[in-house]
């Protein structure tokens, strides 16, 4: 997209290229509702079984067509999306650089990483040079902003984009978890599983009887019993275990080092 050479004919190349600022922001969100809608056309169509539901009937077409749309955004969307937070995570390590030589060094992939990011971006960068009085070129023509060396990520920010988890030096072993890409695969894997669980705990992922909604005790199930499924909604010890397993996993991917670590 943003990043791709080539002139951009027609009416969305235009549109895009005066976005310019907000590149990294549309990319975004549209990221996050192309997920948000696959996901949900997969749960709702294989996991809850809407579509042999007669009660959520009028849902299954316009899940069908977001589900497609999702898988499309997805596909086409989310790497740009991921190459974005790359050249994010970038500029925010060079921001925090206290020394000239190495600001010096690090100084072209910095200014590319900030022009594609927007203006925003370009005032820190620009901000750091003038800050070691280093000149400042033609191509960050916006106002200088002086980085702030405190953290301004909120703290679901800092928890998601950060490399060096809890999880990642307690237990031997476990540095691919200091990976970007893997960190953030078991924070959504987690949520993920976590989500099912208490879906199935509180509201029921099987259907009996019509469109009444029904526990999978994991439990009973586990144990081979014949019938494991009970009106929601039903707490058995496996779905408990598991759940407060997936907590404890979930709290071990925060950030290591802040004080109550």
């Amino acid at each position: 997209m943003a990043r791709r050479d080539g002139k951009q004919l027609g009416f969305f190349g235009r549109f895009w290229a005066n976005q310019s600022n907000r590149h990294f922001q549309i990319i975004t969100n549209v990221s996050i509702l192309s997920a948000a809608l696959l996901v949900w056309g997969i749960v709702f169509l294989f996991v809850l079984s809407g579509a042999n539901d007669p009660s959520k009937e009028n849902m299954v077409t316009l899940t069908w067509i977001g589900m497609f749309l999702g898988a499309i955004g997805t596909f086409y969307v989310g790497p740009e999306f991921f190459y974005y937070l790359e050249q994010k995570q970038l500029l925010d390590d060079i921001l925090l650089l206290d020394s000239r030589a190495e600001v010096l060094r690090r100084r072209k992939e910095g200014e590319d990483a900030a022009i594609m990011l927007g203006s925003k971006y370009m005032q820190s960068m620009r901000g750091l040079l003038e800050m070691h009085q280093i000149t400042v070129g033609k191509n960050l023509s916006a106002e200088n902003s002086i980085p702030v060396r405190h953290s301004t990520e909120s703290k679901v920010s800092s928890w998601f984009n950060n490399t060096n988890s809890i999880i990642s030096h307690r237990l031997p072993g476990l540095d691919i978890l200091r990976v970007l890409f893997y960190h953030r695969l078991l924070i959504l894997a987690t949520l993920g599983s976590l989500a099912i669980l208490v879906w199935n705990t509180f509201f029921g992922l099987a259907t009996q009887s019509g469109s009444r909604e029904y526990t999978i005790d994991l439990t009973e199930m586990i144990s081979g019993s014949s019938s494991y499924y009970y009106p929601a909604f039903h707490f058995d010890p496996v779905s408990i275990l598991l759940i407060s397993f997936l907590l404890m996993l979930l709290n071990s991917t925060r950030p290591f080092g802040n004080k109550e670590d």
